[in-house]
């Protein structure tokens, strides 16, 4: 059941085609933890991690491309965004090539703090498949079109009925998705 109805958020969300030329990639903040002696990217939670490599995949094909990162602190010792530039950095990604946007707390403050460098560029959108279609939402009313590239799907197309752990996050995506896009369209 809980295959269905993440799936209610995920279709129309396919792989994104890295032959379609970008100027810039976002990789929507996720979450990490406050590790010490490690590596950056030891430090990013699962999401995170999925997100960044589809990133750093689309950022590659796109040499002249810069990678837009996200996210607050959220009382962490450092923000979300200078975690992710590190790790970029760490997987390959020259410095300059990266701008992060370390005060935004959601996806509707990551839409308008990007908004004014994404005028005219062609913007390829990375955040889990069940987040794309609310995230391109917030980044329309911001002004900016972007390219929906799913870093991660939830669901299956194949359900075996036993129970599984995974069955209530998958649950809890589903309907977090479908409230914030309630929500996003009642405040219009």
């Amino acid at each position: 059941m809980a295959d269905r109805l993440i799936s209610t958020v995920e279709k129309d969300m396919y792989p994104f085609d890295i032959q379609q030329p970008v100027d810039i990639v976002i990789v929507l903040g996720s979450g990490h933890k406050d590790l010490n002696n490690t590596p950056a990217v030891m430090e990013l939670g699962s999401s995170a991690l999925f997100r960044l490599e589809e990133g750093l995949r689309i950022l590659n094909a796109n040499p002249n491309a810069k990678l837009f990162v996200s996210g607050y602190s959220g009382g962490m010792t450092e923000s979300h965004a200078d975690v992710m530039r590190k790790a970029a950095i760490e997987l390959g990604t020259k410095p300059n090539r990266i701008k992060a946007f370390p005060l935004a707390k959601d996806t509707q403050e990551e839409a308008k703090s990007m908004a004014p460098y994404l005028k005219g560029k062609r913007v390829a959108l990375v955040t889990e498949a069940s987040h794309l279609k609310r995230a391109t939402i917030f980044f329309k009313q911001a002004g900016i079109d972007t390219m929906p590239a799913p870093a991660m799907y939830l669901g299956s197309e194949k359900s075996d009925w036993q129970i599984n752990a995974n069955a209530s996050y998958k649950s809890e995506r589903a309907f977090y998705e479908w409230l914030g896009r309630a929500w996003q369209w009642m405040k219009g």
